[in-house]
């Protein structure tokens, strides 16, 4: 819950791609795993929403992201504790 709280206090979509996230984390055999359209789509996220919240949610500290030209991003969820570390760091 304390990932899902520092994200629901992000603006715009934030929140809606941090739960696709999670999702996808739960389905994934990885710990890294691409988002897909079809988990933004389900909780009514543009392709440019999704991007803007991956951008805030990384630089809160809550996901690392790696971005392939031509391809959807690779997200992995950062532990808690070092995410709020960060956040609070920041601001």
């Amino acid at each position: 819950m304390t990932w899902l709280n520092a994200a629901a206090k992000l603006p715009g979509k934030t929140l809606n791609v941090g739960i696709a996230i999670w999702w996808l984390a739960g389905m994934s055999k990885n710990t890294s795993f691409k988002i897909t359209a079809k988990a933004l789509d389900q909780l009514g996220v543009s392709r440019d929403a999704a991007s803007d919240a991956l951008k805030r949610l990384e630089e809160h500290g809550l996901v690392l992201v790696k971005r392939s030209p031509g391809q959807r991003p690779t997200v992995q969820i950062v532990p808690v504790a070092q995410g709020v570390t960060k956040q609070e760091n920041t601001g």
